[in-house]
């Protein structure tokens, strides 16, 4: 199964970091092959790249309430003929998309975030997943107040999320 991974942090010394290994983690042990794109790093995976992935994962931090311009610049660039365009659905890029993940962390609580109207969250259920798959379901990990837990805290999340895409990878297996 393959599966297309869009990192999106500038440091490879960072709790980001190890979301994303954790993620990988996660997704090959659910089976899948995992591609990675560094989009901080100047990667532009171009639209035909993506066709054919089963799992589209995003992996960023939340930031002043909103995606990091690079995942966000991804987006309008390279899906904007579907998203804002006449370019038809049935040849979108992540047609054969049934995973929708999203791996994120946020400095304020989930209420402020919900008041904030969670842009990421968004973004991923109303631009991205309906150039997915019919069948395509929406997997939102999030962890709040990431600068005010402990060790423990920390850990326990990084265990969520190679629990939950190992599961999804699992789920969408052919």
């Amino acid at each position: 199964m393959r599966a297309v991974v869009l990192q999106c942090h500038p440091l490879r010394i960072s709790y980001n970091e190890a979301m994303l290994e954790r993620t990988l983690l996660g997704l090959r042990a659910g089976g899948a092959d995992p591609e990675l794109h560094r989009l901080a790093e100047g990667a532009d995976p171009a639209p035909e790249g993506i066709v054919g992935a089963e799992i589209l994962v995003l992996v960023h931090p939340t930031w002043w309430g909103g995606l990091p311009a690079p995942l966000l610049g991804w987006v309008q660039r390279r899906l904007g003929p579907w998203i804002d365009d006449d370019a038809a659905i049935t040849t979108s890029p992540l047609r054969t998309v049934r995973g929708l993940v999203s791996v994120t962390s946020h400095g304020s609580s989930r209420l402020i975030n919900r008041i904030q109207g969670e842009s990421g969250r968004q973004l991923a259920k109303r631009t991205l997943l309906p150039l997915c798959s019919r069948e395509a379901r929406h997997h939102w990990i999030s962890l709040y107040k990431l600068d005010r837990l402990d060790p423990a805290d920390l850990a326990a999340f990084l265990d969520r999320v190679e629990h939950e895409t190992r599961l999804t990878t699992s789920q969408n297996a052919v």
